[in-house]
């Protein structure tokens, strides 16, 4: 790894995507460190990463602004229909495959995580925002990258919402109607609280804690 804070400098964000690959042999071609995103559950990532030992960074919102988010997110996008809110959560939210879904995903990367002999660091959005510097110094020692405070400080400022959404490359936006980026919006925590309707979030919430009710995680929502 190298101690840079530029984050546009790796190319396109669909090279360094996992489900945008469409050959094996073109990781290859990608020089070390190689880095990628991705969406996948745990149990659709590549098998021989995983019994390498190689390294994952596992991060999770609150599925309520997560919700918010994504709505914003995909308004205006090619092929997307274009939902009012109160569709978007009867026909996405409460019907969500996408990726196998939410708690899927979720209870998959927390099993995972607590598998002692798979590499990964696991880390909350709501946590980055309170305390960015502890997060990414700890993120620095799990990648074994060496780092000064002064490194660290300029990840924090660097990484911040407000710099992200004026500087980093919405490449998503080509696949917009208006060609503009809706990658970056607010970032805050609870936000959901202006969309949710009472009725949504009682439903929402006993979905929630159906599907979670074994599962030993605690999310922040405001």
């Amino acid at each position: 790894m190298k101690q840079t804070t530029e984050y546009n400098s790796l190319g396109p964000w669909w090279e360094l995507n996992l489900e945008y690959l469409r050959q094996p042999e073109e990781v290859k071609k990608i020089t070390g460190p190689r880095i990628f995103s991705t969406h996948l559950p745990f149990s659709f990532l590549p098998q021989t990463h995983v019994d390498n030992g190689y390294k994952i960074v596992y991060l999770n919102r609150n599925l309520k602004d997560r919700y918010v988010s994504l709505y914003n997110f995909l308004q205006g996008k090619l092929g997307v229909p274009k939902w009012t809110w109160a569709e978007f959560f009867d026909d996405f939210i409460l019907e969500d495959n996408l990726y196998t879904g939410w708690f899927n995903y979720t209870k998959e990367m927390i099993a995972a995580t607590k598998n002692k002999s798979n590499k990964i660091f696991a880390v909350m959005y709501e946590d980055l925002l309170s305390d960015p510097k502890k997060h990414i110094t700890d993120l620095a020692n799990f990648l074994d990258v060496p780092y000064t405070d002064e490194f660290i400080n300029d990840i924090v400022i660097k990484c911040s919402f407000k710099n992200l959404k004026d500087h980093k490359l919405d490449v998503c936006s080509i696949i917009d109607t208006d060609k503009k980026s809706t990658l970056f919006r607010k970032g805050i925590i609870g936000d959901w609280k202006n969309w949710f309707t009472v009725a949504q979030n009682e439903q929402m919430e006993a979905i929630y804690n159906k599907e979670m009710k074994d599962v030993d995680v605690k999310f922040i929502y405001e």
